[in-house]
């Protein structure tokens, strides 16, 4: 019967590409394992506490993998990677088959499923080994760009997309107000009750008020697409962070500029 076991100094480094990595799990330690065999394969579940992956959660959550050992190491199993997804969570390295559900402790009596789960995963890269070694340029690199599930891609989606939508909805108001003010008067028309004071926006300068509305708006569909298209794969963190600096700093910097451009047209309303 398969007991609990005090895990081994370096267990976690003796594994070449394992799940919590390609998860981008932090903080991860091992705080038990248990060994055994099934259908001939040897495997070990290794209990591992790590931070959460959601924004703005401190304490740290558990999961239990499921790691079973492949008859000898290769660099050619393989894994399609939509076989990681938000349920549960299957990859491969050079040496092992993993399985697990992030941030869930199956009980010992749906253990049975998990081992099965692992080790037809394992039967399947045996049976594919090699398989993929004379594929083509093309098809290497649409292997590489596979979407896989990371968990860290919706906080960070939610991160960009909350402020984009707020910030761009300000602006569309903004530009349908001054609209509003060219329609009836001919120029954009700014009035402050309390010091009855204001701005008189005309020609080169209600231009280009209404653009430093307009363009932060013409850099969000590429973001927007970046998001529809490239979530879960490979480059999605750097390609949107970059695309959402660009917008922000464009907005931030035009913002200013369009507020030195109200200051400098006072005129008493």
């Amino acid at each position: 019967m398969a007991v609990k076991e005090r895990p081994p100094s370096g267990l976690l480094a003796s594994f070449s590409a394992p799940l919590w990595e390609r998860l981008g799990l932090v903080g991860v330690r091992p705080e038990w394992i248990v060994k055994g065999q099934h259908r001939g394969y040897d495997w070990m579940a290794i209990e591992l506490d790590h931070r959460p992956t959601g924004m703005f959660q401190e304490t740290y959550v558990t999961t239990t993998v499921f790691v079973v050992r492949l008859p000898h190491q290769s660099p050619d199993w393989y894994l399609p990677s939509h076989r990681i997804t938000p349920e549960q969570q299957v990859c491969v390295d050079d040496a092992c088959v993993y399985a697990a559900a992030l941030g869930q402790q199956p009980r010992v009596r749906t253990w049975t499923h998990w081992l099965d789960l692992a080790v037809d995963a394992a039967e399947e890269v045996i049976r594919t080994e090699g398989m993929r070694r004379n594929d083509s340029p093309q098809q290497k690199a649409e292997r590489a760009d596979e979407a896989s599930w990371n968990p860290s891609d919706m906080s960070l989606l939610l991160l960009w997309l909350v402020p984009m939508a707020v910030f761009s909805f300000l602006n569309v108001m903004m530009l349908l107000e001054a609209y509003g003010d060219w329609q009836r008067h001919g120029a954009i028309l700014r009035c402050h009750p309390k010091t009855a004071m204001g701005t008189y926006l005309q020609d080169w300068k209600a231009m280009a008020y209404a653009a430093s509305l307009a363009v932060p708006l013409l850099i969000v569909p590429k973001a927007l697409y970046t998001m529809a298209t490239r979530m879960y794969k490979p480059g999605f963190l750097f390609q949107l962070c970059v695309e959402g600096a660009i917008w922000a700093g464009t907005t931030y910097a035009l913002y200013h500029a369009r507020q030195a451009l109200v200051e400098s047209v006072q005129r008493a309303c």
